[in-house]
C-alpha cells in the first residue's frame, strides 16, 4: 500500500511487531523512545512511562 500510494523509496525494508508500544500517562507514543531503542542509543528519562517493559521488548528485536 505504501508503495503504491508513496512510492519505492518510501516502503519500509521490514516491519516488526511487539505487544505494546512506550506511551506516556496521556497515551502518547513515545517515538523517539522507540527509535533509541532500537538503535541502542542512551533512551534519556522513562520516568514517565506508564509501561517501561515495552521498551526492553523492543531493545531485543535488533
Amino acid at each position: 500500500m505504501v508503495v503504491s500510494e508513496m512510492g519505492k523509496p518510501l516502503a519500509p525494508k521490514e516491519i516488526l511487531f511487539v505487544n505494546d508500544l512506550p506511551k506516556t500517562r496521556n497515551a502518547k507514543v513515545m517515538r523517539r523512545m522507540i527509535r533509541s531503542a532500537y538503535l541502542g542509543l542512551e533512551l534519556g528519562d522513562t520516568s514517565s512511562l506508564v509501561n517501561p517493559q515495552a521498551v526492553e521488548e523492543i531493545k531485543v528485536l535488533k
